[in-house]
């Protein structure tokens, strides 16, 4: 069978804590993508996030409950997927890596690559970071402690024997790709920062401990277990159904989008490449590394807890489809950005309160009180058509380069256009004159012009969307589909339509203070 579906994942998320918004990003970028994806195309797509479940952290933080690391992540992973619920995040497959399927498959790959002599035995000597069961060299070290910026804590020494991925042997190969595929690795400065780490040479990668018991067994020994960021990375091609179900794995791979956060970016574009180049698997077609978020100057993190925003307290105050918009209309995916309330309250009245929120309760409102609430017929000359079809081109072409800013920006220019239409063409003054026939046709254009708006924010924001489409006397999944939906003029008349509640309530002053 031959590759038949869009493929996109989300890293896996550690259960050692809950899920914040900045976990949140990256699903919801998926989520976006996803929608997208069903509304165009081949309709084709399927979505996988999870939760990587091995590491010695997450059993200390087991141990620290007076639990069993497994049902310590039993727990732990309810909230992740309520978290989701809560996000209108819908994915096809949520993966875990304590899935048995998952743990057989992995070890099928470990003995696969050992067979092949990728894994070698050796001796490991060097600092290693509990928290973040990451190896390190002596000169990346800060002071002595981890180098992640999200991390800090101090390292220990280990020395033990151990089983060894040669990493090394790749160096050469994943040059070449980068070479020979510059837009694989984005942002830019992502691929960059790869590339450097690959003239600068590989050291071979350490891919057993002796001294970590909750994590998946090396096969045939049981003095040691895999690293688990070996497990956790081969999770993209497990879950397709590799090594067991190749039928199923040929039409979902390659990958066609991993989204990450840049911390993870050498784990998934030098790592993970190696280990398919090793197993003769094709590699992603795109991995790309989300910036970070922060609060008030400080990063989203775990470790941090005073930077903490939960999915929980942004959609308390913004709704769930206000959260997805603030996140996405604030920078171009891929670089770091700050959150604040009063920025996000400010953008929050601005453009779904003010611009967004009265264009439908101003259309629906006055072709209730000049129709009857029914769509008229129009004449069919419209001056709003070409720019709602460059608009559907644009938010089309920015969703591929996922540039979900540039595509809100091209959908908020449409908003802005069937305001000043408004302005413009003043229906009240319409039917003071009895221009009935002119009136029919702005009443029309704007009904027009609102269903493509529900259809176009659809990934975005989908319950705001489905109330939109609602209203307007239609069914099924806004926009569903593009190549067919989004032709000017294809609202029927005669249709019958509602007035909704105030989609986006306004926050006022007295409320935006924190």
């Amino acid at each position: 069978m031959a590759k038949d579906t869009y493929y996109l994942t989300t890293p896996l998320y550690y259960t050692n804590s809950t899920p914040h918004i900045g976990h949140a990003y990256s699903t919801i970028a998926a989520d976006i993508l996803a929608r997208f994806k069903h509304v165009t195309g081949t309709g084709r797509v399927w979505f996988l996030t999870g939760t990587d479940e091995h590491a010695q952290k997450i059993a200390d933080a087991a141990a620290a409950q007076g639990k069993t690391p497994k049902a310590f992540v039993d727990e732990i992973v309810e909230r992740w997927k309520a978290q989701w619920r809560l996000l209108g995040i819908e994915f096809d497959q949520f993966i875990r890596t304590t899935d048995p399927e998952h743990e057989a498959a992995v070890q099928s790959i470990f003995e696969t690559l050992r067979h092949r002599g990728d894994i070698v035995p050796g001796k490991y000597e060097g600092w290693y970071c509990r928290t973040d069961e990451t190896f390190w060299v002596e000169s990346k070290l800060i002071d002595g402690r981890c180098p992640n910026p999200e991390c800090g804590r101090p390292v220990e020494w280990v020395s033990e024997d151990a089983l060894f991925f040669k990493l090394s042997a790749y160096r050469d190969r994943l040059l070449e790709h980068f070479r020979a595929h510059p837009n694989w690795v984005r942002p830019q400065s992502a691929y960059n920062e790869m590339m450097a780490i690959l003239e600068g040479g590989l050291e071979d990668l350490c891919v057993s401990r002796s001294s970590v018991e909750w994590a998946i067994p090396v096969p045939g020994d049981d003095t040691r277990t895999i690293y688990v960021w070996f497990d956790a990375i081969c999770n993209y091609a497990t879950a397709a159904g590799y090594p067991h179900d190749m039928a199923r794995f040929e039409t979902l791979w390659p990958a066609d989008v991993h989204l990450i956060g840049k911390e993870i970016a050498r784990f998934h574009t030098i790592i993970w490449p190696a280990i398919l180049m090793g197993l003769g698997v094709p590699l992603p077609r795109l991995v790309f590394a989300n910036g970070w978020i922060t609060n008030e100057g400080l990063k989203i993190s775990k470790s941090i807890k005073e930077s903490i925003i939960t999915g929980d307290e942004m959609v308390e105050r913004f709704g769930v489809d206000g959260t997805r918009y603030l996140l996405f209309a604030q920078a171009q995916f891929g670089t770091d950005f700050s959150l604040s309330d009063e920025g996000m309250s400010r953008r929050y009245n601005a453009d779904l309160a003010n611009d967004l929120g009265n264009l439908v309760q101003r259309t629906l409102s006055m072709l209730a009180r000049y129709r009857g609430g029914v769509v008229p017929q129009s004449s069919g000359v419209s001056t709003l058509a070409a720019g709602f079809e460059s608009a559907r081109d644009a938010v089309a072409a920015a969703l591929g380069e996922l540039d979900y800013r540039g595509a809100l920006a091209a959908i908020w220019e449409r908003v802005g256009a069937l305001n000043l239409h408004v302005e413009k063409t003043k229906p009240w003054e319409l039917a003071k004159r009895n221009e009935d026939a002119r009136l029919s046709d702005v009443l029309y254009e704007l009904c027009e012009g609102v269903r493509w708006i529900a259809a176009l924010i659809y990934p975005f924001m989908p319950f705001s969307a489905a109330a939109m489409w609602s209203a307007l006397g239609q069914r099924g999944v806004p926009g569903d589909r593009w190549e067919t939906q989004l032709i000017w003029g294809t609202l029927p008349h005669g249709t019958t339509t509602t007035i909704p509640p105030p989609l986006f309530p306004r926050i006022e002053a007295q409320d935006a203070a924190s």
